[in-house]
């Protein structure tokens, strides 16, 4: 037998060639009838097929299987190896046996073959004897010679078995390796697993204790007005981005950045908070305070330059700060930070749709949460994400305004203007303010064109003393687009009591999710413009008083008073800021897991 490799590396055991040979010319072959006329039929067939019975029973014990990779199928081979071998030396000492006894009978066969000649009268006895004395001598010789044949072959067996038994010892060698791998394998498995938990735990207690420790605000979720109450905020100290540079230009703030006069006010009203920390481990967000609105209005006209540009830098530089100077904002990438762009379109940067359209949100931006006046979900603008940014109402919080209280101490017979608006009909021309960019969608115009001499609307354009007493005379305040969706007088129209006519298709209201514009404000399409009339006069009187009462009930939850008070737009603000605090998330791209 020899061994050779298969391409699956499993060992079989082949004959040998050499041994095949050697059994080949051993093993003599068949007597014939003739010559072994004297020996008996079953001592023909024993010796003729004796070497066949040896090399049968050898292959088969050899060739019974595969060798397994264990190394106690190996003890089991060998051990039928053994009982073959066994087998075979006592069929040969049978087979010995046998024959011994018919070859000692030979004498005896060969006289009475004599005693047979001579009663029938055979002369040539002695040749007849020597012819039976020649056979016996062959019968000897063949036995001697299968008895050769099967110690040439049993030193084979036993010197394969020798092979075989260090193929075994290496087999169990190896496999005794294999299991050692294994079992060091399993181990550093095992550690790796422990490891890893360790991790997860670690991890799961981080975002529990610095990014999401109030869950349990959701249990007053049928009180939002207290919701917020369980917000830890922190507030990052970074002057350099707010008021270092807001003192610097004092005069070109008084005069250019009124309208985002809400930067300045939201900071001190977050640092006024009694949901701020002073320790950021034990905060749930962090509030970013950068003034990018007003740096965008007095860079883009004192300093004569590119304001996009200056202002995208202006808000990198200060997430650079962050990251320089503290661990907060690789924990989550900016999902738990809170910004404030109160400019027209936003974080875009832009005061017109159409260029808004072409800007992209700053470099890191896309996870943190963005608290704007902007609601644009027109598709194809990527400067508001109704998921996860804050809209808010725009900061009024003039004394005389919030005086009205949603127009509690007004008559409403007393109003007599049916529909009622003041400001910009249309831009003049330039090269900031070109045809394209298609101002209010033409809507103010078709609106000024249309209703200019109506008895029952009041038309203007500029700012007016008596402005307060314009809207709070009047039933409905029409609150067209701008470049802008969203504008002042809506919400100062809620404030003052009259009724809001949104005409602004694709936007998104301050805490819409918690208030039912329905109840108070009327909103028609921009195509519809050209039937404003008789839309309103559809309207019902008693709907109308009811949109008034609702008026009355909910302007405080648009009103920034001094200070903030519980049910305020500030507090509503928390309240939005809390669920975005409790939307759980798992930093996966900082992670793995199994």
């Amino acid at each position: 037998m020899s061994v050779r490799h298969t391409r699956h590396s499993t060992l079989l055991l082949e004959p040998d060639d050499a041994v095949g040979k050697h059994s080949r010319e051993a093993t003599p072959p068949p007597p014939s009838p003739g010559r072994m006329g004297l020996l008996p039929r079953s001592m023909n067939n024993n010796l003729g097929t004796l070497a066949v019975v040896l090399l049968g029973a050898t292959a088969l014990a050899y060739m019974g299987g595969f060798l397994e990779p264990h190394t106690a199928s190996r003890t089991v081979q060998l051990e039928q190896l053994e009982v073959a071998l066994q087998q075979q030396k006592t069929l040969v000492e049978e087979c010995d046996m046998r024959r011994d006894e018919e070859i000692r009978s030979i004498p005896e066969k060969c006289a009475q073959q004599r005693a047979a000649l001579v009663s029938k009268g055979d002369t040539d006895v002695s040749g007849s004897l020597q012819k039976c004395v020649t056979k016996y001598k062959d019968a000897l010789s063949e036995k001697d010679n299968v008895r050769q044949s099967y110690d040439e072959l049993k030193a084979h067996i036993e010197k394969r078995e020798k092979s075989c038994r260090v193929v075994a010892n290496s087999l169990e060698g190896a496999v005794q390796t294999k299991d050692e791998a294994v079992g060091r394998i399993k181990t550093l498995e095992e550690k790796d697993r422990t490891s890893q938990a360790i991790i997860d735990n670690l991890r799961d207690a981080v975002l529990k204790s610095s990014y999401h420790k109030h869950k349990s605000w959701k249990e007053n979720q049928n009180e939002r007005a207290t919701a917020h109450s369980k917000l830890s905020i922190y507030v990052y100290d970074m002057p350099r981005f707010n008021v270092d540079f807001y003192n610097a230009h004092l005069s070109e703030y008084a005069k250019k950045c009124r309208n985002q006069i809400g930067e300045r006010e939201m900071h001190q009203r977050f640092l006024d908070s009694p949901n701020r920390v002073m320790d950021g481990e034990l905060a749930d967000l962090y509030y970013v305070p950068v003034y990018a609105g007003c740096y965008r209005t007095v860079v883009g006209t004192e300093l004569q330059t590119d304001a996009y540009s200056a202002t995208y830098k202006f808000i990198t530089d200060a997430m650079d700060t962050i990251k320089k100077n503290h661990p907060f904002w690789e924990r989550s990438q900016g999902r738990d930070h809170v910004w404030l762009f109160l400019y027209d379109y936003g974080v875009c940067l832009e005061y017109a749709r159409p260029n808004a359209r072409q800007r992209k949100l700053p470099a890191g931006l896309e996870n943190s949460i963005l608290v704007q006046y902007l609601g644009d979900i027109t598709p194809g603008m990527e400067c508001f994400s109704t998921w996860k940014d804050v809209v808010i109402p725009a900061f009024v919080n003039n004394p005389q305004i919030l005086a009205v209280r949603g127009g509690e101490s007004i008559d409403p017979e007393n109003r007599h203007t049916f529909a009622y608006f003041r400001g910009s009909i249309k831009w003049k021309l330039s090269k900031w303010h070109t045809k394209e960019m298609n101002y209010s969608n033409g809507v103010r115009e078709i609106i000024n064109n249309t209703y200019f001499n109506d008895e029952l609307f009041s038309l203007h354009q500029g700012s007016s003393p008596d402005y307060i007493k314009e809207m709070t005379s009047s039933i409905f305040c029409l609150a067209p687009l701008g470049y802008a969706l969203w504008n002042f007088r809506l919400f100062e129209s809620i404030i003052m009591g009259c009724i809001p006519v949104i005409i602004a298709d694709n936007i998104e209201l301050p805490f819409e999710k918690d208030i039912d514009y329905r109840q108070f404000t009327v909103k028609i399409l921009e195509t519809q413009v050209h039937h404003l009339k008789d839309i309103l006069l559809s309207i019902p009187k008693a709907d109308i008083v009811k949109k008034q009462t609702g008026l009355r009930n909910v302007w405080r939850k648009f009103a920034y008073p001094s200070p903030s008070e519980e049910g305020d737009a500030f507090s509503g603000i928390l309240d939005q800021l809390a669920a975005h605090a409790d939307r759980p998330f798992q930093p996966a791209a900082k992670t793995y897991w199994l």
